[in-house]
């Protein structure tokens, strides 16, 4: 369990790390170039040792990120040990799923709800379904499942069918809802389960921190009997885990929040703790975009940046040679594994005549050092682990600031090569 005096301490450090790097987690890779963002803002010592041994360092890349042991280069190793000892899976509140929840039993029919899922999806559903379930089970009265951004059904259906629980999904989105309607259609003729049948509603709705659940349910869930509600969400994005943890901090009839965040880059609301808020501290749009990425998609992939990428870092340094007074809109995606008609096409997408010729675009190419953008990438990527804990220990803390008779946990619910945004955050009113 968390405490606010474990969750502060932690914040507290992570965001001293944080503000030693800002410059690293404020920036924008594609101005790597024109913005000298390798002489700028890496530690020199760091960047003597990165230059000197470059190439061995790239050939023994994800070997280097994925161990444990001691690496020769030692500035480079303490880079990642200092952002790693800042990430969640440093934290001691935090917990597995395995470790947080008993023996569970199985389902009491054989129905296994993994028709039209892929691999990843089918991981996150069953861990989330495993957990909520649970939940549930510890209620006295009867526990109704309030899905937010029920998307195509998947996480709702397997709860309503599979863990033999009512559940609500609410999804703004007309499309999705129709492919969840129909998911669950398709499920019911499969299964002719006619017991369970009535378990799935879904409600076209918007879910806002001002929304009133018990409400929603009176006329979907016909009982005399009051009603306990599960809040659970499944890669809520951007503001909409914020308006989870609203609804659970003032709907007394909301007893269970498990709610997984992801896409950062579109929070509108950081930080919700008074602790932070009195700190004065916050993020910028970057470094909440940054906080989206994943050094263990980059370990499991043993991928580096795509070409498009450091072809868009170099059009962005020719372009303000070239126009130094000028100010463009962002080029936006752009798709082509050859330079030069990926500079002809950012020409064309912004109405520019080509202002370099073909000859003087393949010199470009030839004398660009590729090697210190994939370094100062997966540098920076390092810190989205720091990032993304500072969000979601402020959801932590501001949950016990708001409900001090809440027991609220971190739960790694998912593996992280798997499904990155893997963490839950748990809180159940006492």
């Amino acid at each position: 369990m968390c405490t606010a005096e474990s969750v502060q301490e932690r914040l507290w450090r992570t965001v001293g790390f944080l503000r030693e790097h800002q410059g690293i987690i404020d920036c924008h890779v594609v101005d790597f170039l024109w913005d000298n963002h390798w002489q700028k803002l890496l530690p020199s010592a760091l960047r003597e040792e990165l230059e000197a041994n470059a190439e061995e360092i790239l050939k023994d890349l994800h070997t280097i990120l994925s161990s444990n042991s001691s690496s020769a280069y030692k500035h480079l190793e303490n880079f990642l040990t200092n952002a790693k000892q800042h990430s969640l899976s440093a934290f001691s509140g935090t917990t597995t799923l395995d470790e947080f929840l008993p023996e569970s039993k199985a389902s009491s029919v054989g129905l296994k709800v993994a028709d039209f899922m892929t691999p990843k999806k089918m991981h996150e559903v069953k861990s989330a379904a495993r957990l909520i379930s649970w939940l549930c089970s510890q209620a006295r009265k009867p526990t109704i499942v309030v899905d937010a951004g029920d998307g195509k059904g998947y996480l709702s259906s397997c709860l309503a069918f599979e863990h033999n629980l009512p559940v609500i999904g609410l999804e703004a989105n007309a499309d999705y809802q129709k492919s969840a309607r129909n998911r669950v259609a398709k499920l019911k003729k499969k299964w002719k389960v006619p017991e369970r049948e009535d378990n799935y509603k879904s409600l076209a709705v918007t879910v806002t921190s001002e929304l009133r659940i018990g409400e929603l349910s009176q006329d979907l869930f016909s009982t005399e009997q009051q009603q306990n509600f599960c809040l659970s969400g499944l890669h809520t994005c951007g503001d909409l885990a914020v308006n989870c943890l609203e609804i659970f901090t003032r709907d007394a009839n909301v007893r269970f929040l498990c709610n997984i965040g992801c896409c950062y880059n579109l929070l509108t609301r950081f930080p919700l703790s008074h602790f932070l808020r009195n700190h004065g501290f916050t993020l910028s749009d970057k470094a909440r975009m940054l906080a989206c990425q994943s050094l263990n998609k980059i370990i499991a992939q043993e991928t580096l940046p795509k070409d498009s990428l450091h072809f868009r870092a170099l059009f962005e340094q020719m372009l303000k040679e070239k126009f130094p007074l000028r100010d463009f809109q962002q080029v936006g995606k752009v798709r082509s594994d050859n330079f030069i008609d990926y500079f002809k096409l950012c020409c064309d997408k912004m109405n520019l005549n080509y202002f370099y010729t073909d000859e003087e675009l393949r010199e470009k190419l030839t004398t660009y050092d590729r090697r210190r953008f994939d370094l100062f990438y997966v540098l920076r990527s390092s810190l989205a682990a720091a990032i993304e804990a500072v969000i979601l220990l402020d959801r932590v803390l501001h949950l016990i600031e708001e409900c001090e008779a809440s027991e609220v946990n971190l739960v790694e619910i998912f593996q992280p090569e798997i499904s990155p945004r893997c963490y839950a955050l748990v809180a159940v009113k006492k």
